[in-house]
């Protein structure tokens, strides 16, 4: 199961933000969506669509519609949690990628 954390939603809140600010809500909503479908899709059928991070092999990236989505599994219910959402042309905020991030 794929699950979204509190910051990831964030993440999707300020991508939604700034295309309805600068197009408008009714296509921020649809990019939106269709990032979360995807990202649902691919990762419901093979976990392991993603690239393992080299900094941190716990951490696998997605890139869907020029987005990275972060992510990385569970041990306990093995679970897939979305831990950050890159917006395209956006810089890494590293200090996210935390072990903290997970628990």
């Amino acid at each position: 199961m794929v699950k979204w954390t509190p910051k990831s939603e964030d993440d999707l809140d300020q991508i939604r933000e700034h295309v309805a600010h600068n197009f408008n809500v009714d296509l921020a909503i649809t990019i939106v969506d269709e990032i979360i479908d995807e990202v649902e899709f691919i990762l419901s059928k093979n976990p392991l669509a993603g690239t393992l991070l080299e900094s941190n092999p716990l951490f696998s990236k997605l890139v869907v519609q020029g987005n990275s989505i972060y992510y990385c599994e569970n041990p306990k219910d093995h679970d897939l949690y979305i831990v950050y959402v890159q917006a395209r042309n956006t810089d890494l905020q590293n200090q996210r990628l935390t072990d903290e991030e997970i628990t």
